[in-house]
């Protein structure tokens, strides 16, 4: 019994200590006009903005972490989803941005923003991963290998010739670096660019912050699988981080691409419920979608794409 409620104690954590803590920080903040509706760098003090932001993705990870250890990597991530979509609750939604601003000229540093808290979610998720193989509920998906570094060594180690390594002996470095520099990593990110677009075309009818982190998940859940068939085509699977590194793009250039595709009808556009659906999610919508949506299209390429795979693997 009590180990049952311990493995159910980093959701309780999540849902009702650290994601409404971290939703006050970002409900705390305050825009030109004296309303609440702020993001992480659009108000008057971006200064506490980034420190919401930096707080939020320190609870998220330290959270991940916590449930990772106890239920698999999954689980970690869930965890840290739920945290920073707390906090992306409480920012505002890409219409009162535009409507306070009478112009598109916040997208450029909503842009920013997106692109800077995005990166800044790549090491977190990273960790929050590695923490959970071999561990927990999932390990017999996502095993440890004998030789593998612990948390401390992936966290410190210097990156290596990845020569002859499997992905879970990697330094957190390397990890990143393949993420951002092998074929199969560059790929995951333009993957995860293009299904951004087309599911927040279908999904993202409305500027509501429920649908915004909706299409970011919906998103995390198809690009996966989609990556992961292109990275079985290159002979090289990309890691989890380069699906992360995605959604920065994301965050940067939807805004961008409705400055300029848009910008000079912003506000007739935005009447008419014709703006791009790719601006909706804003900075934390795109991380927690992330978080959450992931895992799910991980365990579904699993299942989905290569059955014998995770049945060798649950029946271990």
């Amino acid at each position: 019994m009590l180990n049952a409620i311990s493995k159910q104690l980093p959701w309780i954590l999540a849902l009702f200590v650290l994601g409404p803590i971290a939703g006050w920080l970002t409900g705390s903040l305050r825009a030109a006009d004296g309303s609440g509706e702020a993001t992480l760098l659009l108000g008057i003090a971006p200064a506490m903005g980034i420190l919401a932001g930096l707080v939020t993705l320190a609870f998220a990870g330290g959270v991940g972490v916590f449930a990772s250890r106890l239920n698999g990597s999954r689980s970690g991530l869930n965890s840290a989803g739920i945290v920073i979509a707390w906090a992306a609750s409480q920012t505002a939604t890409i219409d009162t941005i535009l409507r306070r601003a009478d112009s598109a000229a916040p997208l450029t540093t909503l842009a920013v923003e997106g692109l800077v808290f995005g990166l800044l979610a790549v090491p977190v998720t990273a960790v929050i991963w590695q923490a959970g193989l071999g561990r927990g509920l999932h390990a017999a998906l996502h095993p440890l290998p004998d030789g593998a570094p612990s948390l401390a060594g992936y966290l410190t180690a210097p990156p290596k010739d990845r020569k002859g390594l499997l992905p879970e002996h990697e330094s957190l470095t390397a990890t990143i670096l393949r993420a951002l520099t092998r074929p199969s990593g560059i790929a995951a990110i333009a993957v995860t660019v293009f299904v951004g677009f087309v599911v927040s075309y279908f999904v993202c009818q409305d500027t509501l912050k429920g649908q915004a982190i909706l299409a970011a998940a919906l998103t995390a859940i198809v690009a996966v699988p989609v990556g992961r068939l292109a990275g079985e085509a290159l002979k090289e699977q990309p890691p989890l981080p380069a699906f992360v590194a995605g959604f920065a793009v994301l965050g940067l250039v939807g805004p961008l691409a409705v400055r300029f595709l848009q910008g000079p009808d912003i506000i007739a556009t935005l009447y008419t419920g014709d703006l791009l659906g790719v601006a909706a999610p804003v900075t934390l919508d795109w991380v927690a979608g992330a978080c959450i949506g992931l895992p799910i299209g991980e365990a579904w390429f699993l299942s989905m794409f290569q059955p014998s795979t995770a049945k060798t693997a649950a029946s271990r």
